[in-house]
């Protein structure tokens, strides 16, 4: 960003010319955390229109957080390329067509597509908030605009289940993609009025091509491997051929990292003591938030009886929660540590998890928000102590590829938390493909939420390895 023109939008528009620039970081990055959960109030509508099974369904939440993480790594390429302002308006006018895409959408196939956009233009995105920020406010007031921009993109997965309901049971599961696009104009209204142009040459840098296409082939891989298991069984050969494809790509993709000199990832992070165990909790918190809300909708319609709105509502006492609780703990952890906060919030998911768990056969509403809620509390024990912890761990030269590897963590556990409920579904659900329950199901639900738990009690090891690594701090 321009200083020249910073200064000129400064001088026109006064003190609150830093909220104006905070407010545009704000609606873009509210799109796009709408966009991660609205869609799943509509999967049953969606799985009954393109009569998909739910391994395939799956697929709209995985690949945008998968395409997301690759996202989120090309990010400082597109920076020092284009720009910020060019990067917001690019990534916002292509995440509006990918919008149009899922809306009018005439396959599955298609519509997958346009997930994918979206996560890659989502992960361009959200980082651009934090630069944005650090560019418009002074030191001592940086934290006050991470807390309030923090509490407004909160709001974009509460209340986006809530819309999505309402669009489907009113008009159709198409409206959720549409809904989004009155968002995205005013991003761009907002990023043209109040983002500097670039006035001096950028500082271009090369782009790991060749790290971006192993990280998206292992990446594939995996995830077709996981939502196939259940439908070919693990001793298929294409099964075990895509097992041999994620290990392999995977492999290479570590050795070309740590050979290159600009690397996609940088891996010389996992050799500081306790950062792999940052990195898996990371991952756990991931794959605890996003599973949930993908299992919970899919529950109370196909197995509870309730409309698309009532699924949308139950998670929003969920989210307040969660907002509340939040900047609590944000200053907890500088009293109490990693330890205690991120083993009671393992321990408070866990015990949410197992009570939903209990809950398919049959629960009421009010029952159910709360214990969505004690999952939030527990998410939100865990997600700042491990944030800040991890990035204790590091010396300062390697903080912010650091930040970018636990960003990375936790889109990717939340990929392969999604995979693994939706794998637990699919081996219950018979060969029905249309999302129709057979007999099994809620057995299935049940499972998978268990699922959750166990991963959850199975955390306290990578957090015996953080804290391990904290001790030997100076």
């Amino acid at each position: 960003m321009s200083e020249t023109h910073l200064q000129q939008l400064m001088a026109r528009h006064g003190e609150r010319y830093k909220w104006f620039a905070t407010c545009t970081a704000m609606v873009g990055a509210m799109a796009m955390s709408l966009s991660s959960t609205i869609v799943n109030v509509a999967l049953p509508g969606i799985m009954q229109t393109f009569a998909v099974s739910h391994s395939e369904v799956q697929w709209l939440a995985t690949a945008f957080m998968a395409a997301m993480t690759v996202g989120m790594l090309v990010n400082a390429w597109c920076v020092n390329t284009f720009g910020l302002r060019r990067t917001y308006l690019g990534a916002m006018a292509i995440f509006l067509l990918a919008c149009a895409l899922g809306g009018l959408a005439p396959s599955f196939a298609v519509l997958v597509a346009s997930r994918v956009a979206q996560g890659l233009m989502a992960g361009l995105i959200q980082p651009l908030a934090l630069l944005i920020i650090y560019q418009v406010f002074p030191v001592n007031e940086r934290g006050k605009a991470m807390g309030i921009y923090g509490m407004g993109v909160i709001l974009g997965p509460t209340f986006g289940p809530v819309l999505g309901g309402v669009m489907m049971d009113l008009v159709s599961w198409r409206w959720v993609f549409l809904v989004v696009v009155p968002v995205v104009f005013g991003g761009l209204y907002m990023a043209m009025t109040f983002l500097a142009r670039p006035d001096i040459a950028l500082t271009r840098r090369r782009l790991d091509v060749p790290g971006l296409m192993l990280l998206a082939l292992w990446l594939t891989a995996l995830l077709w491997t996981l939502s196939n298991a259940a439908l070919r069984g693990w001793a298929d050969p294409w099964l075990l051929g895509g097992i041999a494809t994620t290990l392999i790509a995977l492999g290479i993709f570590v050795w070309v990292q740590l050979r290159r000199r600009e690397p996609l990832m940088a891996m010389a992070v996992f050799l500081q003591p306790g950062f792999a165990g940052a990195f898996l909790l990371a991952a756990l918190t991931g794959a605890g938030l996003f599973g949930s809300i993908y299992l919970l909708p899919l529950l109370v319609q196909t197995e509870l009886g309730f409309s698309a709105t009532e699924a949308g509502l139950l998670l929003v006492p969920a989210g307040l929660v969660m907002a509340v609780v939040f900047p609590i703990v944000g200053r907890m952890a500088d009293v109490y540590g990693t330890l205690w906060l991120v083993g009671s919030g393992l321990l408070v998911f866990a015990a949410s998890s197992l009570l939903l768990g209990f809950a398919a056969d049959g629960s009421t509403f009010l029952r159910l928000a709360c214990w969505a809620a004690l999952g939030r509390i527990g998410m939100a024990l865990l997600m700042p102590p491990v944030v800040v912890g991890s990035l204790r761990l590091l010396p300062e030269p390697l903080i912010n590829q650091g930040a970018g590897v636990i960003s990375f963590a936790r889109q990717f556990g939340g990929a392969i938390g999604v995979s693994l409920a939706a794998m637990v579904l699919q081996s219950h659900a018979g060969i029905s493909p249309a999302g129709e329950s057979a007999s099994s199901l809620a057995q299935g639900y049940r499972q998978a939420f268990f699922l959750l738990a166990a991963l959850y009690l199975l955390g306290l090891l990578p957090l015996w390895w953080m804290v391990q690594g904290e001790r030997r701090l100076p």
